[in-house]
């Protein structure tokens, strides 16, 4: 069992890697189309879709997810079905539902929320394709539920290169400088990529479950269905709600600190679009490791194996903190060359630089929040995001208007470091490890020192051969600085 979920993680992490690269090249394609202040209006509309979305599927994915696991390990195979049916039936209602709420009021959303009716026609394509994608997802929760990630992998592969190359030819078709246009070609490249994933995944689905033998069918889905769903939708609700009010809330207070509406939204969106991609694209990697440590952590928490969750966490905290120091000093060292050579865009370098040492507590984070799951504090888990989230929109409501992008990245600082200290403070609470402050340093310092190192010896220039040059030195001097004994020491 330990060796499938390995496997798997290696997959879908391979096929993260892949997909959030082809993301980020597409990334700085549209930003050569649109612009920084379009990035900006593209951001608002995604954000605007991830709500409604998350209003479509009601926490059905999670529920398709766990049903089906739950009837496929039972090898109750009509449960896995009814699961699946009840699942798509239910988000096949609710985000019709939505959707033509949204397409209904497309043009008072565009108005009131985005501030730019260049967005109306977006969102009523959104609001017409929400079932697809919503659908799309639920689809993937089955997939992965039951081993199928072979072929869920393929099909989102596929499914994000049609995106690009569709969304590419309908950009083609329009007038260069029309935001409306750009927009609306690419949620229309997104739902016709969409399209092609859910034929592909209910046929292939649809085969699959008529290979299973007939079993008696699973009492009360229905009811179960609810058990599961309910709670999760309303987490979610508050979850994306908050981050939706957060989003919204940036471009206005910027432009309220004095701005042009096309300089906040420029701004916006060279944060939100292109230096943020950059900063957690590498954490790819630590999203695979929290996703093993959830199934690792329980099973020794029901043994009641206190030693191995010492050990599990002591090693997870070591490395995540070494890698999260190395890609900090890595994207410190070399923000503004790569904002000029990814972007074009000088304000890309700047804000990438400004954001680098943030990493070290981000991705961290990530680690921290995995064994939380593992060792069953998602309740609590969810009292600090939601405090915290409360704060970073009462911070940017009243900050912004007074000091912009400062107050900005004071209220993602302060929000932030808030989450963090209390979920880490909650982990050593629960598991017993003690971080004390040398070996928390001792894991910093192979990227601090090696990128004070490099910078002095090879001041990085906006040129590939140099970057490369200085990127390499980083990374060998680096290694050479890495610890050799145990940061941390675990102690009751």
């Amino acid at each position: 069992m330990a060796g499938t979920i390995a496997k798997n993680v290696g997959l879908l992490t391979a096929a993260n890697l892949l997909m959030r690269g082809v993301g980020m090249l597409f990334q700085v394609y549209l930003t050569g189309q649109v612009g920084a202040a379009g990035v900006g209006l593209l951001q608002l509309i995604v954000t605007v879709q991830l709500f409604a979305m998350t209003l479509g599927t009601s926490g059905l994915r999670v529920a398709a997810l766990y049903l089906s696991a739950e009837e496929y390990g039972l090898r109750r195979f009509s449960g896995v079905r009814q699961a699946i049916s009840w699942c798509l039936g239910a988000g096949l209602v609710l985000s019709a539902l939505v959707g033509a709420a949204l397409a209904a009021l497309a043009e008072p959303a565009a108005r009131l929320w985005v501030q730019d009716l260049r967005a109306v026609t977006s969102l009523r394509l959104l609001g017409l394709t929400l079932p697809l994608n919503c659908l799309s997802g639920i689809l993937a929760g089955c997939y992965t539920a039951c081993g199928q990630v072979r072929r869920l992998v393929a099909v989102e592969v596929g499914d994000k290169l049609a995106t690009v190359g569709i969304t590419a030819a309908l950009l083609r078709q329009g007038v260069a400088g029309d935001l409306a246009h750009a927009c609306a070609a690419i949620v229309a490249g997104n739902a016709l990529a969409a399209v092609g994933s859910v034929a592909v995944l209910a046929a292939m689905g649809l085969r699959w479950l008529n290979r299973l033998p007939q079993t008696p069918p699973a009492p009360d889905m229905g009811r179960r269905l609810g058990r599961v769903a309910v709670p999760v939708a309303l987490n979610d609700y508050l979850r994306s709600g908050l981050g939706t009010v957060e989003q919204f809330l940036i471009p206005r207070g910027l432009t309220r600190h004095g701005g042009s509406q096309g300089r906040a939204m420029a701004d916006y969106g060279t944060i939100h679009g292109m230096v943020f991609p950059l900063l957690m694209f590498p954490s790819t990697v630590l999203l695979a490791v929290a996703d093993v440590l959830v199934p690792e952590l329980a099973r020794r928490r029901a043994e009641k194996n206190q030693a191995r969750i010492e050990w599990v966490v002591e090693r997870c905290l070591t490395l995540g903190l070494l890698y999260a120091g190395l890609v900090a000093g890595f994207l410190h060292l070399l923000a503004r060359p790569m904002g000029q050579l990814i972007y074009g865009s000088a304000d890309a370098g700047r804000y990438l630089r400004l954001f680098a040492p943030v990493v070290v507590m981000l991705y961290l984070d990530l680690i921290v929040d995995g064994l939380h799951k593992g060792l069953g504090q998602q309740v609590y888990c969810v009292r600090v995001n939601t405090f915290t989230s409360l704060l970073d929109v009462a911070m940017l409501f009243f900050l912004l208007p007074q000091w912009g992008l400062a107050g900005y990245y004071v209220s993602f600082l302060v929000s932030h470091g808030v989450n963090f200290y209390l979920s880490l403070r909650r982990l050593v609470q629960v598991s017993g490890v003690r971080l004390p402050l040398l070996g928390v340093c001792r894991a910093l310092l192979p990227g601090a020192a090696a990128a004070v190192v490099s910078a002095l010896a090879l001041p990085a220039a906006a040129t590939l051969p140099q970057t490369l040059v200085t990127g390499g030195f980083y990374l060998a001097l680096a290694a050479l600085l890495l610890p050799a004994g145990k940061p941390f020491h675990v102690g009751g």
